[in-house]
C-alpha cells in the first residue's frame, strides 16, 4: 500500500509536470533594416523619332509644332532623354526627374534656366508612414489632370494629342495633399503657383481638387478642377524720347524732355475672380479584358481674359476638348491603338468680330476647331525596348463666321504654302529601364 502510494504520488507529480507551460523563449530579433540608398528606385530612358509629314514643310525644324506637343520637327529626331530616382514616403521621400532635349524645352515652357531640366523634384510625407492613407508632396510635380502622360510609352500612341497639350497644364509648384479614403475612392487637393510656373506671374495662387473612383480593376472615373489667377499682375512698358506712362491713358503719353524709360505697370485686377482660369477635367477608363483597354477625356475651361492696362474689364475665352482612345494587344509583343479627338477655343463677340485679339488663340485663329485622328502600330520586343508607327492626321475644321477659309490654313506647306490639314508618319523608338 505504501509503495503503491508513492508511485501514484510520482505519477501525479509527474503529470503536473508534464502540463506546465514550455518556458517562453525570447522574440526573434527585428530583421536589419535595408540600408538607405538600397530603397532608391532608379529609371532613365532615351526617346527619339524619325517624321514624315506629307505637306513636306521647309524648314524641317518645327514642320509639325502647329499642333504637336513634341514631335515637331521632320525627319530624324531626338525628343528627350530622362533619368529619374525617386525614395518611398516611409514616412519622408523625394522624387527627382531630370530631362533633356527639345521635347525637355517644349514641356519646360517659359522656365527660367536649368529650371527647363527638372520635369520634377519633390519631397514627400507620409505621416503614417508606409501604411498611412494621407501624402504630402512639397515642390514641382507632374499635373493631375489629363488622361495623357508626358512619357509616350506610357500613353496608347506615340505623340501627344491636341487636348494634352492646349487644354491641360503639364506642371505645377507648390503643394499636393493625397488622401487615400479606402482602395476604391482618393481624394487630391493642391495649392499650387499655377499652370507651368515654377515662378509665380502674380501674387495669386491656384487650387485644385480631384476625386478618383475606381470600383474595380477595370474601370475608373476621375473628376477634377483647377482654378486662379494665370495672367501677370505687372507688366513692364517701354516708353520712346518724349513720352511717359500715363496711368490714366493706359499707356505712354506725350511728355516734353523725358527721355526713353521702361516703366513696371501694375495690371490691378489680374487677381480678381473675374480674371481666373478654370478647368473641369473628367476621365473614365474601362479595361474589359487584360488585351482591351479605353480611355475617354473631356475638358472644360474658360478665362477672365484682361486686354489692356486701362481697366480691369475682362473678356471671356473659352475652350473645349474631347479624346477617346483604345488599344488591343494581341499578344506580349504587338499591339494596335487609335485615338480620335476635338478640341476649340472660342471667346466672346463684338458686335459681328471677335472681342479677343487672335493672338489669345492658340492657333491664331478666333474659335478655330481642330480634330486629329491616330492609329498607331506598337511592337515591343522587349520590355525595355518599344517602337511604334504612327499615322496620325489633324485637320482645321469651322472656326469664326468673320475667318476665311484661307485664313483656316494653319498648316506649313513645302516653301512658302499653307494648308488646312497636316498628315504625318512617324516612327517613334523608346528604350527604358523602366
Amino acid at each position: 500500500m505504501i509503495g503503491t502510494s508513492v508511485a501514484g504520488l510520482l505519477l501525479v507529480a509527474g503529470g503536473a509536470r508534464a502540463q506546465e507551460p514550455d518556458e517562453e523563449l525570447p522574440p526573434l530579433p527585428a530583421p536589419p533594416r535595408a540600408a538607405w540608398y538600397d530603397l532608391i528606385q532608379l529609371s532613365a530612358f532615351v526617346d527619339g523619332y524619325a517624321s514624315v509629314n506629307y505637306n513636306f514643310p521647309k524648314p524641317a525644324g518645327g514642320a509639325n509644332a502647329t499642333t504637336r506637343a513634341y514631335d515637331t520637327d521632320t525627319g530624324f529626331a531626338l525628343a528627350w532623354a530622362g533619368v529619374d530616382a525617386s525614395f518611398p514616403a516611409e514616412p519622408v521621400g523625394g522624387t527627382l526627374s531630370l530631362r533633356w532635349g527639345p521635347a525637355a524645352d517644349a514641356y519646360a515652357g517659359s522656365e527660367p534656366g536649368t529650371l527647363k531640366q527638372v520635369k520634377q523634384a519633390f519631397a514627400s510625407w507620409r505621416p503614417g508612414g508606409a501604411d498611412g492613407s494621407v501624402t504630402l508632396d512639397f515642390g514641382k510635380f507632374d499635373t493631375i489632370y489629363g488622361a495623357e502622360l508626358a512619357e509616350s510609352w506610357r500613353n496608347f500612341n506615340y505623340t501627344r494629342g491636341v487636348v494634352y497639350w492646349f487644354a491641360q497644364p503639364a506642371f505645377h509648384t507648390g503643394l499636393r495633399v493625397g488622401w487615400e479614403l479606402n482602395p476604391e475612392f482618393t481624394l487630391r487637393a493642391l495649392a499650387v503657383n499655377g499652370w507651368n510656373n515654377s515662378v509665380d506671374s502674380n501674387t495669386g495662387k491656384s487650387f485644385g481638387a480631384q476625386a478618383a473612383w475606381t470600383p474595380s480593376d477595370s474601370f475608373g472615373v476621375t473628376l477634377g478642377w483647377i482654378g486662379g489667377p494665370e495672367q501677370a499682375d505687372v507688366l513692364e512698358v517701354e516708353c520712346s524720347d518724349g513720352t511717359a506712362y500715363d496711368a490714366a491713358a493706359g499707356g505712354c503719353a506725350s511728355s516734353p524732355d523725358t527721355p526713353a524709360a521702361s516703366y513696371r505697370v501694375d495690371r490691378g485686377g489680374a487677381n480678381d475672380p473675374e480674371a481666373w482660369r478654370h478647368l473641369i477635367d473628367a476621365i473614365v477608363t474601362w479595361n474589359p479584358s487584360d488585351a482591351l483597354g479605353f480611355v475617354v477625356n473631356l475638358d472644360y475651361g474658360w478665362e477672365g481674359i484682361r486686354q489692356t492696362t486701362s481697366t480691369s474689364d475682362t473678356t471671356k475665352y473659352t475652350w473645349f476638348g474631347a479624346m477617346a482612345a483604345g488599344k488591343y494587344a494581341f499578344d506580349s509583343t504587338w499591339a494596335v491603338a487609335l485615338r480620335g479627338e476635338y478640341f476649340k477655343a472660342f471667346g466672346e463677340d463684338a458686335g459681328d468680330a471677335p472681342a479677343l485679339s487672335s493672338d489669345y488663340y492658340p492657333f491664331g485663329v478666333p474659335d478655330l476647331a481642330v480634330g486629329t485622328g491616330t492609329l498607331t502600330l506598337d511592337f515591343k520586343p522587349s520590355d525595355n525596348l518599344i517602337i511604334r508607327l504612327e499615322n496620325r492626321g489633324d485637320f482645321a475644321l469651322d472656326a469664326h463666321s468673320s475667318v476665311s477659309d484661307e485664313a483656316k490654313k494653319i498648316f506649313p506647306k513645302k516653301q512658302r504654302e499653307s494648308a488646312d490639314s497636316q498628315i504625318t508618319t512617324t516612327l517613334g523608338v523608346v528604350v527604358t529601364t523602366d
